[in-house]
């Protein structure tokens, strides 16, 4: 299946960015997820239905033109890995590409969960794996990359901050 054979209506806006720009919607976001009992870092595997398949990303997608990059990244990680009780929200890195923006955070939650785009729900995402910073499987898809080197010192000092809180 891809990812033309799936799109919805409230997509096309979505679709006619991707043709016009190269990235899925006008405007994106996502997170990575920081376990505070752990320290550890959730990332998700991109399937082959989306951009940049196979690459360890971030949860995160187009965001709907009445959201704010907060409620569309909350929104699509909701949707990717299931609803979670996140303790705090930290933004980061904004990456920006002519017209496009993608807005990158870092959502604390208490300890490890298995995400349920693991269990056959989400077709987006192929597997997950929790990692240590700088632990970093490969390959590293583009955005994560980029979300290491522009954020990569507030998303440490973040870790150091819960470390042994919980």
């Amino acid at each position: 299946m891809k990812l033309i054979d799936i799109l919805t209506e409230n997509d096309e806006d979505h679709q006619k960015a991707l043709d016009a720009t190269g990235f899925w919607g006008k405007q994106g976001a996502g997170a990575i997820i920081l376990s505070a009992s752990t320290g550890r870092l959730l990332l998700p595997y991109r399937s082959m239905d989306v951009e940049q398949p196979h690459t360890w990303g971030v949860w995160g997608g187009a965001i709907d033109e009445d959201e704010s990059p907060m409620e569309g990244a909350t929104r699509e990680v909701n949707e990717e890995m299931g609803k979670v009780n996140f303790i705090k929200k930290y933004p980061m890195y904004v990456f920006t590409s002519g017209s496009f923006r993608y807005s990158n955070f870092l959502f604390v939650a208490e300890d490890e969960f298995k995400p349920i785009a693991t269990q056959g729900s989400g077709w987006e995402t192929e597997s997950y794996m929790w990692v240590d910073y700088g632990d970093w499987p490969e390959p590293l898809h583009f955005g994560l990359e980029a979300l290491i080197k522009n954020s990569g010192s507030e998303i440490q000092a973040i870790i150091k901050k819960y470390a042994g809180q919980i």
